[in-house]
């Protein structure tokens, strides 16, 4: 099994224009249309032992291979309807992003004992 933890510092003043967008149009595409396998979806909790971080969106997913998680990018991101909804996500004169100021994305292969295998 491999994880994909997605992390995603959305613009505080925007948070619930693209929560509507994550729900109405990504969410159809991104799970239903290609099956992405979600494990959780989070919103990070400010910690007051921490400075503050830009991070506010967390998910993760599930992958049975390497091969199965490209695969499914690969078809995702030649979907129309995924181009369209990224599109919609960008203002139409300047082609800023509306939402997302900084996307990352890392890997996580589970340790013999963990619950999640």
């Amino acid at each position: 099994m491999l994880y994909e933890l997605r992390s995603y510092d959305i613009r505080p003043e925007r948070w619930d224009d693209y929560l509507n967008w994550a729900y109405t149009t990504a969410w159809p595409i991104l799970f239903e249309a290609h099956g992405f396998p979600l494990v959780g979806w989070w919103q990070v909790v400010p910690n007051a032992d921490e400075p503050p971080s830009s991070t506010n969106l967390q998910w993760i997913l599930a992958w049975e291979s390497e091969e199965q998680r490209n695969e499914r990018w690969a078809a995702l991101l030649d979907d129309d309807a995924w181009k369209a909804a990224v599109a919609a996500t960008r203002d139409p004169a300047s082609g800023d992003r509306l939402y997302h100021l900084r996307t990352r994305y890392r890997f996580l292969r589970p340790l013999p004992r963990s619950p999640l295998q």
